[in-house]
C-alpha cells in the first residue's frame, strides 16, 4: 500500500510538473540512483510519427556503480505506452535496457512518463520521457 502511494505520488508530481506546451522535462536525476546509474537519453523525441503506426524506442541504463543494478519495476502511465525491461541484474560497468512503445492512436502532441524504480534507490521512481506529434488520421481511414 505505501509503495503504491509512493508511485501514484511522484507519478502525479510529474504529470503536474510538465505542461504539454513546455513538452521539456527538467533532465537530471535528484534519486539515490545519481552517481550510480546513467539512463540515455532521459527524454526521447521522436518527432512526427505516423497515426496508427506504433513506435519503439529505447534507453540505455548504464551501471556506473560497483554494486550490481536491478531494475525493479517500469511503469507507464497509460494503456497507451507498453513497457519492457532488462529483468537480469546489470553488472558494473555493464548496460540493459528499457524499450518503450507507444501505440500512436491519438491525434496530436503527446508527452509520456514512464517510472523507473531501481535497487539502489526502491522507495523513490525516476521519471523518462518520450514527447512528439501523432499526424493526423488519413482521410481513407476515418
Amino acid at each position: 500500500m505505501k509503495r503504491t502511494l509512493i508511485w501514484t505520488s511522484t507519478l502525479m508530481c510529474l504529470l503536474l510538473a510538465f505542461s504539454a506546451d513546455a513538452q521539456k522535462m527538467k533532465i537530471g536525476d535528484p534519486t539515490k540512483n545519481s552517481g550510480k546509474v546513467e539512463f540515455e537519453p532521459m527524454q526521447i523525441e521522436t518527432g512526427d510519427i505516423p497515426f496508427g503506426v506504433p513506435i519503439e524506442k529505447a534507453y540505455v541504463v548504464k551501471n556506473i556503480s560497483e554494486d550490481d543494478l536491478v531494475i525493479l519495476d517500469v511503469k507507464s502511465g497509460c494503456h497507451c505506452t507498453v513497457v519492457d525491461w532488462s529483468k537480469e541484474p546489470i553488472p558494473p560497468g555493464q548496460s540493459g535496457s528499457i524499450k518503450i512503445t507507444f501505440d500512436a492512436l491519438r491525434e496530436g502532441e503527446f508527452y509520456k512518463v514512464i517510472a523507473i524504480t531501481t535497487s539502489f534507490d526502491p522507495e523513490t521512481s525516476l521519471g523518462l520521457s518520450m514527447v512528439g506529434k501523432v499526424l493526423p488520421k488519413p482521410a481513407d481511414k476515418q
